[in-house]
């Protein structure tokens, strides 16, 4: 897919958010766990979203998705276990979360090969298969896949290699169908996490420490029927937001979150850009100036932490705004992923002051003036939106070549552009 993008637009209006893509993929691995049908609401329309409905299919479920309403309807009485297959899981990393599920409802996990995702670089699956070996489960890895066992699995306390929400995911839904205790420290916060644990409780499972970095799951209760609403995406409601800062338009985004935005307002006010509310509505004005300190000399940092700090994911939503300010620097540091940045050289075609420092680290200095010209995105959702950001910021016209990645993560994100006043089309 590519898209072209007039620039020096002015983006204003309302809008409301997608239900997180996070959250959705986690609930409907999770619902594997259930033997009685699941009402899921606010789930958005997106590629991963389908991917994983096919996989439940497989295994037997009965999926109802109203598009429309944004709900799916899951019956897994009658699942059956099957081994996964490259054609199955695709180059969708977040089907690892099917292990915890898969492991809890069946006794085993079979795939042919390990999940990918975005080119980000290495994400080894270390935390997941450790905290597995941890509560008993026996791993065997082939050249390209891996086979799991957990009939002689049990509850314990096991401390996470790493805050991963994937993997916080996976254990917790392991150690639900566990009898007994499983305490699990460093788990991850983030919202994907708490929607999964809250939809669990309000299925009958008993587990502490919600929202905190320690979760205490009482295993193997019945788990009764629901129905559950995930949260709105935050990464989509940032983007909106910054969306309205760089065009220096006002946009008000609804079903916003507030009491769960204090660590991304914080950035957001390092770039001179203030976001107010009004009820669950978040706001930018009209007209903010994007500042980095007063001089040329000055540089603010950017470096993304676990929840509830800076979501890696959303680094790049803060790229356009430096590149917008007419003077000072930004440096940018993702210390995750050696490949998180390197996608930045792009930037350069539009005549960008950008400098890779090395594979975790890029400066971005302000002043240059932005003309319109042709990129080619990465495989990576929030990068991809960071191009389009600067492209409808430069001035004149810009194609963004390569743009697939967007159907992952944002729904109608085109669509929804266009209702701010953007000039912008899909050219496939």
């Amino acid at each position: 897919m590519n898209i072209q993008i007039k620039g020096g637009q002015v983006l204003s209006g309302e809008i409301v958010p997608s239900g997180s893509k996070n959250s959705a993929l986690a609930v409907m691995t999770a619902s594997i766990l259930f033997d009685k049908p699941l009402l899921l609401g606010n789930i958005p329309d997106l590629s991963d979203v389908t991917t994983v409905i096919a996989i439940l299919e497989k295994l037997g479920s009965k999926i109802t998705w109203d598009k429309q309403n944004k709900t799916v309807h899951i019956d897994n009485s009658d699942l059956t276990f099957r081994r996964l297959t490259r054609a199955d899981i695709g180059d969708m990393r977040g089907t690892a979360m099917l292990w915890g599920p898969m492991l809890g409802r069946f006794g085993q996990s079979d795939f042919e090969e390990m999940p990918g995702g975005c080119t980000l670089g290495a994400r080894p699956a270390d935390a997941h298969l450790d905290a597995f070996r941890d509560l008993g489960v026996k791993i065997s890895e082939t050249a390209t896949g891996i086979t799991m066992d957990a009939t002689e699995a049990r509850p314990g306390e096991i401390w996470l290699s790493e805050m991963s929400p994937t993997a916080t995911v996976n254990v917790v839904t392991l150690a639900t169908t566990l009898k007994g205790t499983t305490t699990i420290r460093g788990a991850a916060s983030e919202l994907s996490v708490q929607d999964t644990c809250q939809l669990l409780v309000a299925s009958g499972a008993k587990i502490a420490g919600i929202g905190s970095n320690t979760l205490i799951v009482e295993g193997a209760p019945p788990l009764r029927p629901v129905t559950y609403r995930i949260f709105s995406d935050h990464y989509e409601i940032a983007t909106f937001l910054a969306l309205a800062a760089a065009t220096g338009g006002e946009i008000r985004v609804h079903d916003a979150l507030p009491t769960q935005f204090s660590p991304i307002k914080r950035e957001f006010k390092k770039f001179n850009v203030a976001i107010t509310y009004d009820g669950d509505t978040a706001i930018v004005a009209k007209g903010q100036k994007i500042q980095m300190g007063s001089s040329a000399s000055h540089t603010i940092l950017l470096r993304p932490q676990p929840w509830p700090a800076l979501p890696v994911d959303m680094l790049p939503l803060f790229i356009p705004l430096a590149l917008k300010a007419p003077v000072g620097s930004a440096l940018f540091h993702n210390w995750m992923y050696e490949a998180g940045l390197f996608w930045t050289t792009e930037l350069l075609k539009f005549g960008a002051n950008i400098t890779v420092l090395d594979p975790h680290r890029v400066m971005a200095i302000a002043g240059n003036p932005l003309k319109g010209t042709t990129v080619v995105a990465p495989y990576i959702i929030r990068a991809t939106v960071a191009l389009i950001m600067v492209a409808l910021t430069a001035e004149g016209q810009s194609i963004i070549r390569n743009a697939d990645s967007l159907d992952r993560g944002h729904e109608r994100f085109v669509e929804n552009l266009k209702k701010l006043g953007a000039v912008i089309e899909r050219i496939d």
